[in-house]
Parts: C-alpha cells; sequence; structure tokens
C-alpha cells in the first residue's frame, strides 16, 4: 500500500456576505500584510502566520499552507476571529469545502519507467530538461481528475485531489491506491 502524507491544503469558506474589499484592505493593511491590486486579481491576499488568504467579495475566502487535517477547524476560527475585527457583520456560520489538496507520497516500487510511462500513456508527460518526473494526469471521475508527477524512485506528488471533509484519508487512499494498481504497476522495472 502506498504511503502519502498531506503537505498542502486549499480550503474554501463561503460566509453569506458582501464583503467591502478596499474597506477591508486598507483596515487590515495596518496589522497585516496584504496584497491588493483589484487591476489584476480580484481579491484581497493577506499573509497570517504561515497562511495565505485570499478574500473576495463575493465572501468566498479561500485559505491556503494548511499542512494538517487536524488544523483546518482552528484556522478557520482564528480566520474568523481576525476577519470579525474588520468586518463587523461577519456571520457566525458559514459553509466549508476542500477546494484542493496536495500530498507527497512512494509507491510500493523503487523503479518506475516514467519515460515508457509518458510514452504510452496519452495523459501523461515528461521533459527531463525542464521537470524530473512524468506528469500523469489520472481521471477519476468524468468531471475530476488528479494530476501525479511521478519520479522514477517510486515517489510522487499528487494535486487536485477534493474530498469530501467526512471521508478525507479514505478518499485519498483510495485514489492514491488505485493509480498504483492500474498505471504505476504497469511500468515497474
Amino acid at each position: 500500500m502506498a504511503i502519502w502524507k498531506i503537505v498542502n491544503i486549499n480550503a474554501v469558506v463561503y460566509f453569506d456576505i458582501t464583503i467591502r474589499i478596499d474597506q477591508l484592505a486598507e483596515l487590515i493593511s495596518k496589522d497585516f500584510p496584504i496584497n491588493y491590486r483589484p487591476e489584476d486579481f480580484a481579491g484581497l491576499v493577506v499573509y497570517y502566520d504561515k497562511f495565505k488568504i485570499n478574500i473576495f467579495k463575493t465572501g468566498a475566502i479561500i485559505i491556503s499552507g494548511i499542512k494538517k487535517l487536524e488544523d483546518l477547524t482552528s484556522i478557520i476560527e482564528d480566520v474568523k476571529r481576525i476577519l470579525k475585527k474588520y468586518i463587523k457583520n461577519l456571520p457566525e456560520r458559514y459553509t466549508l469545502k476542500i477546494a484542493n489538496i496536495v500530498i507527497s507520497g512512494k509507491f510500493d516500487y523503487n523503479k518506475v519507467d516514467i519515460e515508457k510511462m509518458s510514452s504510452e500513456l496519452e495523459d501523461a508527460f515528461y521533459d527531463p530538461a525542464r521537470f524530473w518526473a512524468s506528469t500523469v494526469y489520472y481521471n477519476i471521475s468524468p468531471k475530476d481528475k488528479v494530476t501525479f508527477n511521478v519520479f522514477k524512485n517510486g515517489s510522487f506528488v499528487a494535486t487536485g485531489l477534493k474530498p469530501d471533509l467526512t471521508s478525507v484519508n479514505q478518499y485519498i487512499d483510495k485514489v492514491v491506491n488505485s493509480f498504483q494498481e492500474e498505471v504505476i504497476k504497469k511500468f515497474v522495472k
């Protein structure tokens, strides 16, 4: 069974509110580093601790840089506490969705022929002058695709995982192990 660990979680917190981004940018910039250039990007980027918080006028807030699933709730509560200082009518209730999880790991095999993998698979790419891994787009449903960067030694990085909050570990196990069975096994040296 392949082993893996989460290296980044992007969570989207939806508040049922319209946020005045210009006003918020002016206020919050006194306490936190920000990046706000509305001509380039529709959101306000706030840098807090090790996290990047993208705030949009629609009430959507994307938090990046979360490393552990068990930290998700406390980080959201921290962000809420900070925002309540500047947005007086911020609702207590919100909707939470995982937008993306990035994992790194190791398949059960130490030698994978990534050159052959890239030449035989339709949704694979390998250019050793640009990147040392084969990039494989793995369809897990008609709408969902996970990108695996597979290295010759059987290590990998995967992105595009969008599990339901109730079954994150089971979902990732299923995707990683089915990829190993359906793809990796065919290209073991």
